[in-house]
């Protein structure tokens, strides 16, 4: 009996602690403050971002940072913020503004506004881009050397706000009206300052000339599939032009085809115009020399080698196996498991609701013993889960979401990646933080393209929130490219019997003298399933994927 006892007082005991740890587990749920809309006169563009929790504005050149009138101003539902800035406030931004958005966490949120100015000074036989510092309120402008720097010609100038106007200062005292451009015979032998005016501020500018020697060399040849980028310098005597020809070859090719700009020179050779006499598209592959040339002198030969047209393996997901997880097929786009060029989410789906990604005879192209990918968004139980299918492959379950791994090995240099889709969107039905607000809208596909110079694989973490940064500040992505659409493309007067519809991702390329080391080519049928929200049942195809070179 006694032990009875010991054992209900424990029992007792342990159910008080679990009681204790289950209540002291509970937490507030976690409910976003997010800056919703914001504007302000006079702004050029506002970019809210509510990763870094920041509202950043560009203003045009009239507007007074100082004294900015709000004209929309709207924060999440949930969140409170007695001091945010209201509809007709009238804020300064000549520093950033913080403020505390509350619901059941705080967030602390800064405004911020940057005004940039035009700035410049240009004259004739003008050499390299003058140096502008409006720190210091000095100007540095280069002419080639046969300018004499006695009798310049100022074509134009602008130091301060658009409305400015500019006059010439001697001995200390400004000229009674404004300078018009161009200024001829200007004597710019010593330093000459100017007088900017805008409303009731005046700013004094010293603008001094120099003469420079222009070397004629090519300062970059940028080598693609098809063509070669040149941009080069001379010193303004004579017509310039380029010269090519095969490493291997004893004959020139002559091309006239190029943009002068001052000191610059650029062309593109051959730039795909066959219609230049001797010119034909370059070789893929091959090594090329170049030198620009004037009646008078000629440059250094440089020696560059063009790229070649790959493509990624399976790129039209013709070739699949399948494995066993219970009662479900698991499948994946490769040949077998040897391969690991495409993965998919279905490794971390499979064996709660089968694979989200699927081959189909559904094609977009026919053909004997060709398939397609069919990507589904659904509810995997713990949860929501975009279909998808990337270059690179599956990690491992993680949490609530998975470890992925993104990118294939890759060194060329495409134009664009064109291809097949189709698709049928839902609404959105899963949502979660900070995509609250897309909920019953509709869903929206996705492919995208990143050539980066990763040295391995990206990690994905989703469950921790770890994603590639796919803006510009990304100094490892070369080039760039994105479709999202919310079309469905059955109802295209595009779309063949199945629904499908040509497209072309265009490769906005960042670092164009770089060289690729993965790609990374998405598709997805839900364009937030990386964040758990998407619509259940929103259906993607995906056929024929290539990539176009020039």
């Amino acid at each position: 009996m006694k032990m009875v006892k010991y054992m209900l007082t424990a029992a007792a005991c342990v159910l008080a602690l679990q009681s204790c740890l289950i209540e002291n587990d509970m937490s507030y749920p976690r409910v976003y403050a997010n800056v919703t809309a914001f504007a302000v006169e006079g702004q050029e563009s506002c970019t809210i971002n509510t990763d870094s929790q920041t509202v950043s504005i560009v203003l045009e050149e009239t507007a007074y940072i100082n004294s900015l009138k709000v004209t929309q101003s709207d924060i999440s539902d949930e969140a409170t913020c007695p001091d945010f800035p209201k509809v007709d406030d009238v804020l300064d931004l000549t520093e950033p503004k913080k403020y505390t958005l509350r619901t059941y966490q705080d967030y602390e949120w800064t405004i911020s506004a940057t005004q940039p100015i035009e700035r410049y000074i240009t004259c004739e036989n003008q050499g390299s881009s003058p140096i502008i510092n409006n720190d210091s309120k000095t100007a540095l402008v280069y002419v080639v050397e046969s300018q004499s720097l006695q009798s310049v010609t100022i074509t134009g100038m602008k130091l301060e706000r658009e409305g400015s106007e500019i006059y010439l200062v001697t001995d200390g005292v400004a000229a009674s009206d404004p300078c018009e451009f161009p200024m001829e015979g200007v004597d710019a032998l010593t330093a000459l300052e100017f007088e900017v005016r805008y409303d009731d501020v005046s700013v004094r500018w010293k603008v001094t000339f120099q003469q420079e020697i222009v070397p004629i060399e090519i300062t970059s040849a940028i080598p693609w599939t098809y063509h070669v980028d040149i941009a080069a310098t001379y010193g303004r005597t004579g017509t310039p032009y380029i010269q090519y020809r095969q490493a291997d070859s004893d004959e020139w090719i002559r091309f006239d085809d190029v943009t002068v700009d001052g000191i610059n020179i650029s062309a593109s050779i051959p730039g795909g115009d066959t219609s230049v006499e001797g010119a034909t598209r370059l070789l893929p592959g091959t090594s090329y020399e170049f030198k620009v040339c004037t009646e008078t002198a000629e440059s250094d030969v440089v020696t560059v080698k063009t790229g070649t047209p790959d493509q990624i393996y399976n790129m039209g997901f013709d070739e699949w196996y399948s494995t066993k997880s219970g009662n479900y097929d698991i499948w994946y786009p490769n040949l077998n498991e040897s391969y690991n060029v495409w993965g998919t989410a279905n490794p971390g789906s499979g064996g709660f609701i089968g694979s989200l990604t699927t081959r189909t005879e559904t094609v977009a192209v026919a053909g004997e013993g060709e398939y397609a990918a069919r990507l589904e968004s659904k509810n995997a139980l713990i949860a929501f889960a975009a279909g998808n299918i990337f270059t690179g492959h599956f990690g491992k379950i993680n949490g609530l979401g998975a470890i992925l791994y993104w990118g294939t090995p890759f060194t060329a240099k495409p134009k664009s990646l064109k291809g097949y889709y189709a698709y049928k969107p839902v609404l959105i039905d899963h949502a979660q933080a900070p995509y609250e607000d897309l909920r019953n809208t509709t869903d929206k596909c996705q492919i995208l393209v990143m050539l980066t110079d990763w040295t391995e694989q990206f990690e994905v973490n989703t469950t921790e929130g770890i994603f590639v940064d796919q803006s510009k500040n990304n100094t490892s992505i070369i080039a760039y490219g994105k479709l999202e659409s919310d079309l469905d493309t059955s109802t295209s007067s595009d779309a063949d019997s199945n629904g499908y519809i040509p497209f072309t991702v265009d490769l906005e390329y960042w670092r164009e003298d770089a060289v690729p080391t993965y790609a990374v080519v998405i598709a997805c049928a839900s364009y937030k399933g990386d964040y758990f929200t998407g619509g259940e049942g929103s259906v993607m195809y995906v056929d024929e994927f290539e990539f176009v070179y020039d």
